[in-house]
C-alpha cells in the first residue's frame, strides 16, 4: 500500500505553537468594538459595523536597469474611506445627527476602539482616532416585504487624518 514517506508527527512543537498562541493574551472578535463621535455619544451604540482603516505608506516603484523592479515606502496615507453601517431606531437618533452635520457642513472626531468583556475601556495601542470626519449615507431600502428586517443606513466616513501613528496617548473615554 502506498503512503507518503518522510513523514513524522510532531505533537510537542504542535503544542509549543499552542503555549506560543495562548501567550500573546486574549484574542479580539469583530463585534467587540466602540465608537463614539464627538460631540454625540448616543449613536456610538447604534454603530453596526465598520472597519479599522488601513495602517500603511503609499508604495513608490522605481525600475533600474535592465528592468530591475524596486519598490519602496512612500508617504503616510492620512486621510481614509472607512465604511459604516448604522442601525436607525424609530425615534430616528442617527439619521438626526447626521442630518446636522450635512446640514452644518460640520467635520467631527470619530474614535474607534477594540475592547471586549475582559478588557471593557480598550487602550491606546487599539484605539485610532478619526480627525476631521464627514459621512456620507448611501440610499437605504423600504420595501412592505422586508417586515423582518431592520433599517441599517450605511454608508462612509471620510476621514482627513488617521491617528495610527500619532505620539499622542489619548484616553478616549470608550466603555462597552
Amino acid at each position: 500500500m502506498a503512503n507518503i514517506f518522510d513523514v513524522t508527527g510532531n505533537v510537542p512543537k504542535i503544542k509549543q505553537g499552542y503555549k506560543k498562541l495562548l501567550g500573546l493574551g486574549e484574542g479580539v472578535s469583530a463585534d467587540e468594538f466602540i465608537m463614539r463621535f464627538e460631540g454625540n455619544d448616543d449613536i456610538r451604540w447604534l454603530v453596526q459595523a465598520t472597519q479599522l482603516p488601513a495602517l500603511a505608506r503609499e508604495n513608490i516603484e522605481s525600475y533600474g536597469p535592465i528592468g530591475v523592479q524596486f519598490n519602496q515606502q512612500g508617504r503616510f496615507k492620512n486621510a481614509q474611506d472607512i465604511s459604516i453601517t448604522i442601525k436607525e431606531t424609530v425615534k430616528g437618533h442617527a439619521y438626526k445627527f447626521l442630518r446636522e452635520l450635512v446640514k452644518n457642513k460640520r467635520y467631527i472626531t470619530i474614535y474607534l476602539s477594540l475592547a471586549g468583556e475582559s478588557f471593557p475601556h480598550g487602550n491606546s495601542s487599539n484605539t485610532v482616532k478619526l480627525e476631521d470626519c464627514w459621512i456620507e449615507l448611501e440610499g437605504v431600502d423600504l420595501s412592505v416585504e422586508d417586515g423582518a428586517t431592520l433599517v441599517r443606513p450605511s454608508g462612509t466616513i471620510h476621514a482627513n487624518w488617521v491617528g495610527w501613528c500619532d505620539d499622542e496617548t489619548f484616553d478616549a473615554g470608550l466603555s462597552l
